[in-house]
């Protein structure tokens, strides 16, 4: 009964006219703040995460039960059962419980949080779906080296923000463990991997290096989804999609906005368009060699 009031109240937001719908979605997303700092919030795919409304993208999942839907929606079309998909960046769960769903008990998610706090909000929302039959979690960083990375915190109310570039100015919160790619998945899950998704804020130039360095372990059909932030280094990121379209990835732009306008508005997922240089802005990007 709670579930279906929620799915109704937030409804009738989406139709209201959207400075309305702005101003009731503050005002209904107060009201679960003063109710409780958590709530279990229900994704369109059936999957449930506890959710805090004061953090971004928990709260986005709490009202709209999507993050990111087209970038969902390319999850969704490029999995299916039997397939390991590894979510480097895995934040609270939602695209490994997401892509858990696709592969099914024949395949396996590697999901990689390099947070200790976040990591546990991750292992909470897995034993809420019972996701341990095809789910392995692994808390560490991706990097091209072994060793151990400074974790900074950027921003209070998204924990998605947190990074281990320096450059960003955060608050240091951790010192944890780095590893390259292929020495945290075991040689099955290299064999039989489908999709990386990779969103670690920033940090990506050099694991997709490594990645391209080992590119003979990797399955042909590999794909990779990555959330490019080129206002970091872009050069780095130049380089990096040069090599990839060198190595015979084609590049694909997959839209995507974190503003609210953006959720109360969304009603499905828009095509990919092809890109043949690198964007000069943020852009989540599919990389395939299909």
């Amino acid at each position: 009964m709670i579930r279906l009031l929620h799915r109704a109240i937030v409804g009738t937001i989406q139709r209201l006219p959207l400075d309305a719908a702005r101003f009731a979605f503050r005002g209904y997303n107060k009201v679960l703040r003063v109710l409780g700092p958590e709530h279990v919030a229900t994704t369109f795919f059936g999957a449930r995460l506890h959710c805090n409304p004061n953090d971004l993208i928990q709260r986005m999942i709490l009202h709209f039960g999507v993050w990111e839907p087209d970038v969902s929606r390319v999850i969704e079309q490029n999995l299916k059962s039997g397939d390991v998909f590894v979510d480097i960046g895995a934040n609270i769960g939602y695209d490994t419980l997401l892509a858990s769903a696709r592969v099914g008990r024949a395949g396996q998610v590697v999901a990689i949080e390099a947070s200790p706090r976040t990591f546990e909000l991750l292992q909470r929302n897995l034993a809420l779906n019972a996701a341990s039959v095809n789910v392995r979690a692994v808390n560490a960083a991706v990097s091209d080296k072994p060793g151990i990375l400074a974790l900074y915190e950027i921003n209070e109310g998204n924990i998605g923000a947190a990074t281990t570039l320096a450059s960003r100015g955060g608050t240091l919160t951790a010192s944890v463990e780095a590893l390259p790619l292929d020495q945290i998945l075991t040689a099955d899950e290299i064999q039989r991997l489908r999709l990386i998704k990779m969103d670690v804020e920033g940090a990506e130039p050099p694991i997709l290096r490594h990645i391209l360095d080992q590119l003979s372990m990797y399955p042909p059909t590999m794909d990779i989804v990555v959330e490019a932030s080129p206002q970091d280094d872009f050069p780095a990121w130049c380089d990096v999609f040069d090599q990839l379209r060198a190595a015979g990835f084609s590049a694909w732009a997959i839209d995507n906005d974190y503003e609210l306008d953006w959720y109360l508005r969304w009603r499905h997922p828009t095509a990919l368009h092809r890109v043949e240089t690198m964007p000069a802005h943020q852009q989540d990007l599919l990389f395939t060699r299909r």
